[in-house]
């Protein structure tokens, strides 16, 4: 438990350092985020089907199929809603989903599902929960930068709020997954760590797939970026 309660104050940390970069400067260039968001799927992907799925077809196959299949039906059905995981509304145009709201929202349901893999990882042990953890900070990061970037035309009072909001989402799906996880049936827990595999999927998928029919997001580069981030995860796992 030590370790997730580090691995939480670190995903806490990087939402707000993910806030604060648009402030600085700039820091991160709107024209580059593709790139981290294609390296961020790398990572995703390779925690998926290296670390979590494998868990859960190990305790549990028939039900790990089915996890993996609820979590992308559920992802996908919710994102017609409001957008799940929007951190490229930060550098280009959506014509699908409101903003503000709408999208904050979102983040903050994604936060929270993020909180409730992390419960589960921890459960499974410690490489899978290393593993999982390092992808959800990543990707805290990009959500702190897509809050701060959507609401750069609101009062910094109402950003900072809204930066709360997200970051604290991750540490109450920690606590409310890790509060039954321990009680839960090999079937069940199987079927809770697929539905974490199976947003990992979709999350990864849906932020690199689109990309490879535009010109200026595709091609040689968000291959390499994609592949870093698969090359940086295999390297980690042969680390712990």
């Amino acid at each position: 438990m030590v370790i997730l309660g580090a691995v939480l104050l670190l995903a806490v940390a990087a939402t707000v350092a993910g806030g604060a970069a648009p402030v600085v400067d700039r820091v991160v260039a709107r024209a580059g985020l593709w790139r981290v968001q294609a390296f961020r799927s790398g990572i995703l992907i390779a925690v998926a089907f290296g670390d979590v799925l494998p868990e859960a077809w190990r305790l549990a196959p028939g039900y790990a199929g089915w996890g993996a299949l609820a979590a992308f039906v559920f992802c996908y059905a919710a994102e017609n809603v409001a957008p799940l995981d929007p951190c490229h509304e930060a550098s280009e145009d959506c014509h699908s989903h409101p903003l503000g709201k709408a999208a904050i929202a979102g983040l903050f349901l994604h936060s929270f599902f993020d909180g409730i893999n992390l419960g589960a990882a921890a459960y499974a042990g410690t490489p899978v929960l290393i593993a999982v953890g390092a992808a959800t900070i990543l990707h805290k990061l990009a959500d702190g930068f897509t809050i701060s970037t959507m609401m750069s035309g609101d009062t910094p009072g109402l950003r900072r709020a809204a930066l709360a909001v997200v970051a604290l989402a991750t540490p109450i799906g920690a606590l409310s997954s890790s509060a039954v996880a321990a009680r839960l049936e090999p079937w069940a827990f199987a079927l809770l760590l697929a539905f974490a595999g199976g947003s990992f999927v979709y999350i990864g998928a849906a932020e690199v797939l689109p990309r490879l029919h535009r010109r200026d997001h595709g091609g040689p580069s968000s291959l390499l970026s994609f592949g870093a981030g698969l090359a940086a995860m295999l390297l980690m796992r042969r680390l712990i």
